[in-house]
């Protein structure tokens, strides 16, 4: 309400300003002594207490009272761009973190249906399209029109036939240009969006696969992918650039031509003070009419290509909003969610009552577009402290069954509780009380303080619970001998390290937070045989205390097991200990006899 008042506010004071130049135009023309003043004028001067002045008098005065009121209006303008702009800004980060909460609180499967470049537009450029330009536009685009129906209506008034042939003139080109220069636009549109996100796409691949493209000779292949993406995004941002210039010029020359023409009907018709003011007022009219359909133009066109570019966040929107689940939780309202500091506190002090047990009930889940469920009727159980294998073939369905175990996947069918309640409530309840080591560990850009007590804040680390964590997972000496310590940066995704080394770091990750139930996804595959010894020595200790979960590809690391499930297309076929489900599986004896196990 109070920007809608403040628009208006601005409408009226140009009006005034208007009116004011085609007064001071009349004034002038009489202070020469051309001719008298109109009659409508010396009425108007009247009215306002100015008839008694002389007209050096009036015309100072209403030459002072145009340029406050111009400059005024100028001065109100600027103050109120930027408290849009603020609380354009302001509302592009509300939406960008809501839009995140919600994407990140998914489940995988959904998580997965974009790509990281996609999400990374989604959440970022995308919400700056949807809200800074596309809102921003529309806000310049009511501000416009509501300046265009005060000076249409005045001027409608003071001339009808001019106002209405002027209003069809600049109508009929600003229609023009919006349909000739908004589709060019909106093409260009389409080309950038596509370009960011193929952009962050090449970057992050030739990053990544950086030493086989180098050992393929294959670097100079991305650069030529790279070189191409953006400059069909320079193309398309030079188009963009000209089309919203293009308007400016045809404006003005239609600004001029309209002005000569009226200047020289009214001069051939009419007195000359008469004249004068009308072709005054008409002209400081034009001043501010092609200005605001400039902005009227170009908000036309950016609404165009924000709708383009901001496509792929209503995707993300729509989904996410279609798919919300009734009963879902807003974190931010309630009070399971902690302070950074609070749970810092809570790891110190362990995990209260949570019991580490597991109960899986009729768990099914088929993946998108897949042809067969990739979990179908899994039901088991474990008790704390004991140790659960899964294993079987390439695409049995271990990873999936771990997935919905900790909770990143939900079955569609069955039921999954740790510690009696669901996955994503056990996190909430017993933060830290769970951990996860996966067999590609992905690291964070920082140092390796920042790694093992992965999204804590600074003042949120314990070191002493890091460097327990380190010394567990034995990477404590190799920092010690670092001059850093803790500081040491490990580079971006671990680059620094070898791959033993970013194994025991993803291992130190996990036992920071002193957890009760371990899930690990032959988790010590990239450690050498002595390296890995000593970690499966760790896990031991842990034994009894800690209920441990592994997906294994390798029978050695499963024989101690206390429950071995063994799966075949997505279903649980054999359990037991790791001799009973031998003598089960004929496929899994033959292979532990070529392991000589």
């Amino acid at each position: 309400m109070a920007a809608a008042a403040i628009q208006v506010s601005l409408g009226l004071l140009d009006l005034l300003g208007i009116a004011l130049v085609g007064l001071l135009a009349a004034i002038a023309v009489t202070s020469v002594g051309v001719s008298g003043l109109p009659s409508q004028v010396d009425t108007l001067l009247n009215l306002v207490g100015m008839g008694g002045l002389t007209l050096t008098q009036k015309t100072i005065i209403v030459a002072i009272a145009a340029v406050t009121v111009l400059v005024g209006k100028t001065a109100l303008s600027a103050l109120m761009a930027g408290r849009i702009l603020r609380f354009l800004a302001n509302r592009q980060a509300d939406v960008s973190v809501r839009l995140a909460r919600d994407f990140l609180s998914r489940p995988l499967i959904d998580v997965q249906r974009w790509t990281t470049s996609e999400a990374i537009y989604a959440l970022g450029g995308g919400v700056g399209a949807a809200t800074v330009a596309l809102l921003g536009a529309s806000i310049i685009i009511a501000s416009e029109v509501f300046l265009f129906l005060i000076l249409g209506v005045t001027l409608i008034l003071f001339d009808p036939t001019l106002t209405l042939i002027a209003i069809a003139v600049f109508s009929g080109i600003v229609f023009f240009l919006h349909r000739f220069l908004g589709n060019m636009s909106a093409r260009n549109a389409q080309i950038m969006t596509d370009s960011s996100i193929d952009t962050l796409t090449a970057v992050s691949e030739a990053l990544s696969t950086y030493r086989e493209t180098t050992v393929l000779n294959r670097r100079e292949l991305y650069v030529e992918r790279y070189e191409g993406i953006v400059g069909r995004n320079a193309i398309a941002s030079a188009s963009t650039a000209f089309i919203l210039e293009i308007p400016k010029y045809v404006l003005e020359a239609t600004l001029y031509l309209t002005v000569m023409m009226l200047a020289v009907v009214q001069f051939l018709t009419k007195d000359l003070g008469a004249a004068a003011a009308t072709v005054a007022l008409f002209l400081a009219a034009g001043s501010r009419v092609v200005p605001a359909m400039l902005r009227l133009q170009g908000a036309g066109i950016t609404i165009r290509n924000a709708s383009v570019q901001a496509q792929p966040t209503f995707v993300m929107a729509d989904f996410l909003s279609s798919t919300r689940p009734k009963d879902a939780i807003d974190e931010r309202a309630t009070p399971i969610r902690e302070t950074a500091l609070k749970i810092r506190e809570r790891i110190a002090a362990g995990h209260g009552d949570f019991t580490a047990s597991i109960s899986v009930r009729g768990a099914t889940l088929t993946y998108l577009e897949a042809r067969r469920p990739a979990l179908l009727d899994a039901s088991f159980s474990a008790a704390p402290g004991t140790s659960v294998a899964l294993v079987g073939p390439t695409g049995a369905g271990k990873s999936t069954l771990a997935d919905v175990i900790l909770g990143v996947l939900e079955p569609e069918m069955g039921e999954v509780l740790i510690s009696g309640v669901s996955p994503k409530d056990a996190v909430r309840l017993w933060p830290g009380a769970i951990a996860y080591i996966p067999q590609n560990v992905a690291l964070i850009q920082g140092a390796v303080r920042e790694n093992v007590a992965l999204g804590l804040p600074r003042d949120a680390i314990d070191d002493d619970l890091v460097w327990e964590a380190l010394h567990r997972a034995h990477l404590a000496d190799f920092l010690r001998d670092s001059r850093e310590g803790l500081d040491t940066s490990i580079g971006e995704r671990g680059i620094r390290l070898s791959g033993g080394q970013r194994q025991r770091l993803g291992i130190a990750r996990a036992l920071y937070t002193r957890p009760l139930l371990l899930l690990l996804d032959e988790a010590t595959s990239s450690l050498d045989a002595e390296t890995e010894q000593d970690i499966i020595d760790t896990l031991k200790e842990l034994e009894g205390k800690v209920t441990t979960v592994t997906v294994a590809h390798r029978l050695a690391t499963v024989r101690l097991a206390d429950q071995v499930l063994y799966l075949s297309d997505g279903a649980i076929i054999a359990r037991g200990t790791f001799e009973e489900v031998r003598s089960q599986v004929t496929d899994f004896d033959r292979q532990a006899s070529l392991l000589g196990l």
